[in-house]
């Protein structure tokens, strides 16, 4: 049966693997209150740090079931977070450079 030989490869947590899920839960944290955030104040730069916010969380989500599983190939595997690391990076700079609330006023 395939999930009983899954199941028995997960190995216990160590101190590295501890670290990893409280940086995962710290980021979907993060994640949430900038969402919280951005609805309060629909600012763009918030918003593009919440979507930054959360592909962190996937990027370190990705790489902890990378480790303990390894189903993907090494350089499939490089390539898929180098991509998201871009994206945050991107997501980073817009949320920097961009001004928060464009502000339109078409009575003047």
């Amino acid at each position: 049966m395939i999930l009983s030989n899954t199941f028995l490869e997960i190995e216990a947590l160590e101190p590295s693997s501890i670290m990893e899920l409280i940086i995962i839960l710290f980021s979907i944290v993060l994640f949430a209150l900038a969402i919280t955030a951005y609805k309060t104040n629909r600012n763009r730069r918030i918003g593009f740090a919440a979507i930054a916010f959360a592909l962190f969380a996937v990027q370190l989500a990705v790489e902890y079931v990378d480790d303990i599983y390894d189903y993907v190939d090494d350089e499939g595997i490089d390539f898929i977070l180098s991509g998201i690391t871009l994206a945050i990076l991107l997501l980073f700079f817009f949320a920097i450079i961009l001004k928060g609330k464009p502000k339109i006023n078409f009575l003047k």
